[in-house]
């Protein structure tokens, strides 16, 4: 419950921040850290820069929102729970 509360709130916050910015959501199928990509079930592969910090808990099967810049949908955070 404390897990998915503090969720909610940090995803408010980062939302609150660009209210025009898209998201990418769904359940990790794998993330491959030397090349900075989280591959989706649903197929998506998103390259993280090197400047986002990526969630120790980020594993395959976790649900993951990584949230995306406005101006050029550039991954800037991602969260996982």
């Amino acid at each position: 419950m404390k897990k998915t509360a503090l969720f909610a709130a940090a995803l408010a916050v980062l939302a609150a921040g660009s209210a025009s910015a898209a998201s990418v959501s769904g359940i990790v199928h794998d993330y491959d850290a030397r090349t900075g990509v989280i591959r989706l079930q649903d197929g998506k592969a998103i390259a993280l820069p090197v400047s986002v910090p990526v969630p120790a808990n980020l594993t395959s099967g976790s649900a993951v929102n990584i949230l995306l810049n406005a101006d050029n949908n550039q991954p800037r955070a991602v969260l996982a729970r």
